[in-house]
């Protein structure tokens, strides 16, 4: 059984957010239904708590904060996953939209992208490279989520699924351990 944000002594929070360079969002603030809104309409959940990340470092104080409290976690990338699983109900939301860079090396026709950014970001950045990632096909998608889930795009039937493009990810584990993974 999960706790509750609400159930939380006041100071763990004010010391979570203390540790925080992004902003927290709680139910009472003026923007918490527009942070909390995701791509598919049908998916109506409420988190006790949303935090807009701006570094690994709110992500991994974020990590370290939901399994201490013994709190729902979800990560939420673009917020386009159609089940909802970005965001849950009464939990701890980790929003990684404010962690956006796409960064084009044409030395080596990679690019790295950032946990918050969306496709269409993406695509901007590679295009006037000549370079493109087999990805989806909506602009609004998260890398993350997309890549992660496979990743099926125009491109796909040639040049495979978007995952089978990803050479290497940044990684913050349930541990709160920060990892890069690859071959």
């Amino acid at each position: 059984m999960f706790n509750s944000i609400n159930n939380l002594n006041e100071s763990i929070i004010e010391e979570f957010k203390a540790q925080i360079r992004g902003e927290l969002v709680f139910p009472n603030d003026l923007n918490y239904h527009t942070a909390r809104k995701v791509y598919n309409g049908m998916i109506d959940k409420y988190p006790g708590l949303i935090v807009k990340c701006i570094d690994v470092a709110d992500v991994i104080h974020s990590v370290n904060f939901g399994r201490n409290n013994d709190l729902l976690v979800a990560v939420r990338g673009g917020g386009h996953n159609g089940g909802g699983l970005g965001i849950c109900d009464d939990g701890l939301v980790i929003d990684l939209s404010g962690i956006k860079f796409v960064r084009v090396d044409i030395s080596d026709r990679t690019v790295r992208v950032g946990g918050g950014n969306l496709w269409g970001e993406v695509d901007h950045a590679t295009h006037p490279f000549g370079l493109a990632i087999p990805a989806g096909i909506i602009s609004t998608t998260g890398v993350g989520g997309l890549t992660l889930g496979g990743g099926v795009g125009h491109l796909s039937r040639k040049f495979g699924l978007t995952i089978d493009n990803l050479l290497e990810a940044d990684m913050v584990l349930a541990d709160g351990s920060f990892v890069t993974v690859n071959a």
